[in-house]
């Protein structure tokens, strides 16, 4: 009769435990070819666990085939010697050079990073086993192009709750990040059509439009965000604008500016806005700015955000919203476009919404940031660099600009915080043409700072600066 140590199966679940043992003893040559199994019920009674359990590890081993099942007989061991056989030496590949891993800085105010540390690992990894132990076919079947249903109704509720925005969850799309779903759309709109963007802004999705065929323009900003009369001058068809938190400078776009903007959008029929609502959980003081998809009447604005930045990066699970006029065309051109996220993480973040963690989650980390950043600002005041800088800052993101009193030129404060182990982030680097522009404002990306380091995190950046003394 099969023994096996169940004690020593640590967290693994019994079922996939006593399957792995049965496993291994057929590859080693334990069980013989055509060796006849125990009966379920008889093996289930000799190691006291449940008749599932042990139905559950045939199961796997008949799907693997390492044992085949006989009517009226039982159980038998499949020839598997191939497993046991030695492999061939490998041929020495061609020596290469190893393989540089990423650069650590001591902080890295370029990198968008999320406070990671305060993430509820254990609640996720809760529904992530919840996932794994749902009947098979739930999860492990074709998801729906725009994903599962279950996270577009979580999304769904969660948008009306807290963002105004009400909608049916069929006109969201779900996608492995923002950038992958802002490809879909260029498609959608189409080669050689002209998209505007804002200037400073984020210049990587000017380049992702360009690679589909568009054309990128780039449009000023001032006080109030994107300037509408400039973008009248260009032949785009639509614009991209983060009205609630323009990144890097935080401007919060106010209700003319945002009617001009839907006025340029409604003199022809086919303008659109796509509005990116990236980071707009973290606005510290005062109401949150409703979106434009929920003040559009006419169905032109495009709705994106992402949960990398509001939980943790990895997770690379973004969503838009369409109004009904564009999810018809999007269906009919796109909707052969098999979703990109995995139905497991999907499930978990579904129920992490719906059980209110994710909502929780964002006060705490709400809570967390307006703290970091006063304990920042207060910090900076006092020091050195505080006498040779200002902080622009509109208490919303998770960064702020600072603006330094130097002679230093941009390229020559990189390289002295490179010396320091810190990765310097200027105002410069999300323009087109950065040589063009003033580059002694820093965008201070904090969310990655651990709150003991910032002390030294502002002595090594005063360094840097010779005014600093």
């Amino acid at each position: 009769m099969l023994t096996y140590d169940l004690s020593q199966r640590g967290g693994t679940p019994l079922y996939e435990y006593l399957y792995s043992q049965i496993r291994q003893d057929i590859i080693d040559g334990i069980l013989q070819a055509g060796e006849r199994l125990p009966s379920k019920r008889d093996l289930a009674r000799h190691l006291g666990v449940g008749v599932i359990t042990v139905a559950n590890a045939y199961d796997q081993l008949l799907m693997e085939g390492f044992i085949r099942s006989e009517e009226r007989r039982g159980f038998f061991v499949e020839n598997v010697s191939g497993y046991r056989r030695k492999p061939p030496k490998p041929v020495a590949p061609k020596e290469e050079p190893p393989e540089e891993p990423d650069e650590e800085f001591f902080a890295d105010f370029k990198a968008n990073r999320s406070g990671v540390s305060h993430f509820p690992a254990s609640i996720w990894s809760r529904y992530m086993r919840e996932a794994l132990s749902l009947p098979t076919d739930n999860l492990l079947k074709t998801i729906p192009y725009n994903g599962l249903l279950e996270l577009r109704c979580a999304i769904a509720g969660y948008l009306s709750r807290s963002r105004g925005i009400e909608v049916a969850p069929s006109q969201i799309i779900i996608g492995a990040g923002t950038e992958y779903l802002y490809g879909r759309l260029m498609q959608m709109i189409g080669s050689g059509t002209t998209i505007a963007f804002e200037e400073p802004g984020y210049q990587r999705l000017v380049s992702i439009s360009e690679s589909y065929g568009c054309k990128g323009r780039n449009i000023p900003i001032d006080e109030e965000g994107l300037i509408v009369s400039e973008l009248e001058k260009t032949e785009a068809a639509a614009v991209h604008v983060s009205p609630a938190n323009h990144f890097p400078t935080g401007i919060a776009m106010p209700i003319q500016r945002r009617l001009d903007l839907f006025k340029w959008a409604n003199r022809t029929k086919d303008r659109l806005i796509i509005e990116d609502d990236y980071d707009s959980e973290f606005r510290f003081n005062g109401k949150a700015r409703v979106p434009l998809f929920a003040q559009d009447a006419n169905q032109k604005v495009i709705y994106i955000n992402t949960f990398s930045k509001s939980l943790v990066p990895s997770l690379r699970i973004s969503y838009m919203v369409l109004p009904p006029r564009l999810l018809k065309r999007y269906v009919e051109t796109l909707s052969f476009y098999s979703c990109t996220v995995s139905s497991f993480e999907q499930y978990a973040l579904a129920r992490f919404i719906d059980e209110g963690h994710f909502e929780r989650h964002i006060n705490r980390m709400r809570n967390f940031y307006r703290g970091q950043r006063q304990l920042l600002l207060n910090a900076l005041e006092e020091s050195p660099l505080g006498k040779i800088s200002t902080a622009i800052e509109h208490n919303a993101g998770t960064h702020f600009m600072l603006r330094v009193d130097t002679a230093l030129s941009g390229k020559q404060i990189k390289e002295a915080g490179r010396e320091q182990n810190l990765n310097i982030s200027l105002i410069s680097d999300y323009y087109l043409n950065p040589d063009e522009v003033d580059s002694r404002t820093l965008v201070i990306n904090y969310a990655g700072i651990e709150p003991h380091h910032v002390n030294e995190v502002l002595a090594r950046l005063g360094s840097i600066f010779p005014e600093c003394g």
